[in-house]
């Protein structure tokens, strides 16, 4: 069994880091297969929500492995390229995806929560940035986080490195719900995901895109943007109409 584990179910995909011996540290073979995972699951028209969590009882992802990058600096060098763009693609699926955080979600792993739509987390995980104890800059952490929580309280966290529980990152905005154990994690995740999929596809589409491409923009110059799929001319509108009207499920096609 990989680094990696993609199943899917339905409409749902599933992805875990799978190096619960490691803290499911993310290591070189690990970020690729990650991007090439992220590439499978958005070619998939039938996959519409990805649900993002680790194997093991102690972390989600506990960041980049160090271990490796001692031991091997030019494989490291290489690997820094690729976990960059993993925070990237998952944005750019543009697909809602969801992160259960299952335990420690520090360094990389906690910019893949940042990367995701939603972030759900078991009571007792642990997410910070802490690559300024590293000697790393979280690039990809200190351009968003900012832009989700307060500014100041994002620079708290970056400035300092300090880790903090789910119940903290709660009442500042970095994780939208706290559940009490894994079960209820995974629960929880997939009520959210099956929701997410009773609507149709391309709206969800258009409008994961129009957050993230309006994002920065001033208001006025967004709101006159075109982004994404033409839902108003697709077949999806036709068909949401005729459901409510005779008061049944639509059948999304997706186009």
């Amino acid at each position: 069994m990989g680094s990696l584990i993609y199943e899917q179910d339905g409409n749902i995909a599933y992805l875990f880091f799978n190096r619960p011996e490691r803290r499911n540290a993310i290591d070189t073979q690990m970020s690729q297969e990650f991007i090439e995972y992220l590439g499978e699951f958005k070619a998939d028209q039938n996959a519409r929500v990805l649900i993002l969590s680790g194997k093991g009882d102690k972390a989600f992802c506990s960041g980049i492995d160090l271990k490796e990058s001692l031991e091997n600096v030019d494989s490291s060098k290489k690997g820094y390229s690729s976990r960059g763009k993993m925070f990237e693609y998952i944005i750019e699926t543009w697909k809602p995806v969801i992160s259960a955080i299952n335990g420690a979600a520090v360094g990389a792993g906690c910019e893949i929560a940042l990367a995701s739509d939603f972030r759900l987390a078991v009571n007792n995980s642990i997410l910070g940035l802490p690559e300024a104890k590293r000697g790393m800059g979280a690039t990809f952490g200190s351009t968003l986080l900012p832009k989700l929580i307060s500014p100041a309280k994002a620079a708290n966290l970056l400035y300092t490195g300090r880790l903090i529980r789910a119940d903290e990152a709660f009442q500042i905005g970095l994780v939208d719900e706290v559940l009490p154990d894994h079960s209820s994690l995974l629960n929880r995740a997939n009520e959210l995901a099956f929701g997410i999929c009773r609507n149709a596809p391309l709206s969800v589409r258009r409008m994961k895109e129009t957050i993230w491409k309006t994002m920065g923009v001033p208001l006025f110059q967004a709101l006159h943007m075109d982004i994404g799929p033409n839902v108003y001319e697709s077949e999806d509108r036709i068909e949401g109409a005729k459901a409510f009207f005779e008061k049944r499920e639509p059948i999304w096609k997706g186009r």
